[in-house]
């Protein structure tokens, strides 16, 4: 087999003296090169690092110019074997997102969290792995959040040093930078990946996530003006489950969705591309005349939806929630909680965040009004995300919620492996209770038919 010849690798093993033992030039540490390169196309090539996030030439036509300022000032890098090696590394640190690129691009990465410029960990869906690699330094640590949050479009600094964007579709970001953080971690962020739609009613099967009987009865009571609420912890599968949820709703009915980021992929298209249902997509705003999730979930009233979803609850926008699904709205969204009935306490404290002048018992009565059903989500020790309870709630009694278990996950029994630790959990779904006659009528009102509603009667 013959070998391509390189001029440029050759040039590079001169430099490093591994050609001329007398060594043409210096070896530098990784640092002091790209420190070096940078300040050299920052200078005097400013455009083409912009434009190498829109355009192939432009990469292209950057890793050729880290190539010859490499060559032209006869430098090395002991770890790096030939020039391309070191001229990609040094690439994906300016152009790219440096030690991080290889993990926001694989598609099995959940999070990655980066705790400090020196520790970054990467959740799997199975396992978290710390890794070995670390940014250079805080500096190059808060670089790299600055471009990825300026990819969602925000921009993060010494004066709005917290903010939540993304990094293309369906990967959120949330970073803090000094002087909210330590200026010697450089800066914190967790980065999430919204799965495109991968959960399917099979794989929630044969996970035993859910049953065909609880799927059945969700997918009704979305379909026929039953608001509802999905809570649970982080990392349990609220946005996942959401976008079912959803996808389950008739393409014939309008839906009006709120985001932070943009993580929901629902649209559906024919062979043509052309969108099949009726869905319209709203993304919250910070910053100079920031647009809040109240602000679009007020304007949703305008559009007529036959469902609102205001993807996360957590301020303000749930008494406006509350109150669109007291007037004919169809509510579904997600919230923080620990339980079924911990999440109407949440509601509630979210609404008495406003300053509304109403009791509590009053502000309770609207929200069971409002959402009758909450669906909780749990994340069990082995991993798997199981539907731990769907709960109706039916009325207040000394200022609490009391209500229906429809559905329930019980645990058998937990398998531990040597260390300690449980491999498995096993347990089953149990239909506890039926559904109480007021939920019933509303699903009838709602346009449920007999035949629909027999398996749940």
């Amino acid at each position: 087999m013959v070998e391509v010849f390189n001029i440029n690798d050759l040039i590079y093993n001169v430099n490093a003296g591994t050609i001329d033992k007398t060594g043409g030039g210096k070896d530098f540490t990784y640092k002091e090169a790209l420190d070096k390169i940078r300040h050299i196309i920052s200078k005097t090539h400013s455009s083409e690092l912009i434009n190498v996030l829109y355009s192939e030439d432009a990469k292209e036509k950057l890793k050729n110019l880290i190539v010859r300022y490499l060559n032209q000032n006869q430098m090395s890098v002991a770890e790096c074997s030939n020039i391309s090696e070191l001229a990609d590394r040094i690439y994906e640190d300016m152009a790219g997102f440096g030690v991080l690129t290889k993990y926001v691009s694989d598609i099995m990465v959940e999070e990655i969290n980066i705790n400090s410029w020196n520790c970054i960990e990467v959740i799997y869906p199975d396992r978290v792995e710390l890794l070995p690699e670390t940014f250079i330094t805080p500096d190059d640590c808060m670089d790299k959040i600055k471009k990825m949050v300026w990819m969602g479009g925000s921009i993060i600094d010494g004066s709005n040093p917290k903010v939540d964007s993304f990094i293309g579709e369906g990967i959120r970001i949330s970073a803090i930078i000094p002087p909210c953080v330590d200026k010697r971690t450089g800066g914190v962020a967790s980065i999430r990946r919204q799965k495109e739609n991968v959960i399917t009613r099979n794989i929630m099967i044969k996970y035993q996530s859910a049953t065909n009987e609880e799927l059945d009865f969700l997918s009704l009571c979305v379909n026929n003006g039953v608001s509802l609420a999905i809570a649970g912890s982080t990392g349990s599968g609220k946005t996942t489950d959401l976008g079912y949820l959803i996808a389950c709703i008739d393409k014939n009915k309008r839906i009006y969705t709120i985001e932070d980021t943009r993580e929901l992929n629902i649209t559906k298209t024919d062979e043509n591309g052309k969108m099949i249902n009726r869905v319209v997509q709203t993304v919250t705003k910070d910053g100079v005349n920031p647009v809040t999730m109240d602000d679009l979930l007020k304007e949703a009233l305008r559009f007529h939806p036959y469902a609102i979803i205001p993807a996360e609850m957590r301020g303000g926008e749930a008494l406006t929630a509350v109150e669109a699904g007291r007037t004919g709205h169809t509510i579904i969204s997600t919230l923080h909680a620990n339980s079924a009935i911990d999440a109407y306490n949440r509601i509630l404290s979210m609404c008495v965040s406003t300053g509304v002048r109403l009791s509590e018992n009053k502000l309770l009565e609207f929200i069971l009004e409002a959402i009758p059903l909450v669906l909780f989500k749990r994340q069990l020790p082995d991993g798997r995300r199981v539907y731990d309870e769907i709960f109706e709630g039916l009325a207040i009694s000394d200022g609490r919620i009391v209500g229906n278990t429809l559905y329930k996950y019980e645990i058998k029994e937990n398998v531990y492996d040597d260390s300690g630790r449980v491999t498995e959990v096993i347990g089953e779904h149990v239909k506890k209770n039926k559904m109480s006659d007021g939920l019933l009528s509303r699903l009838k009102y709602g346009g449920a038919s007999e035949t629909s509603l027999a398996n749940f009667i």
